[in-house]
């Protein structure tokens, strides 16, 4: 995958539906899911905008879901 961001980032990036926070949070969300590591400049949107203790929570919620989403594929696991 190249360094192009997906067609669902574009949008969001231009979505005035979406603060500058949360543009930074979905950016944060694609690149290390996609990447495994994030640019320095969207970790320092974060840093600026949430405490450490925040920042953790996020960096779990995001591991969270990408280990359930890979567990789940993996052995076959369908949601309802």
């Amino acid at each position: 995958m190249g360094s192009e961001p997906c067609i669902e980032q574009q949008l969001a990036s231009n979505s005035p539906q979406f603060t500058e926070l949360e543009k930074s949070i979905l950016q944060f969300t694609e690149q290390w899911t996609l990447k495994a590591t994030v640019e320095p400049s969207v970790v320092k949107q974060l840093i600026q905008e949430f405490m450490p203790r925040e920042l953790v929570i996020l960096a779990a919620t995001v591991a969270q879901a990408n280990l359930t989403s890979r567990f789940n594929k993996t052995f076959g696991v369908e949601l309802p």
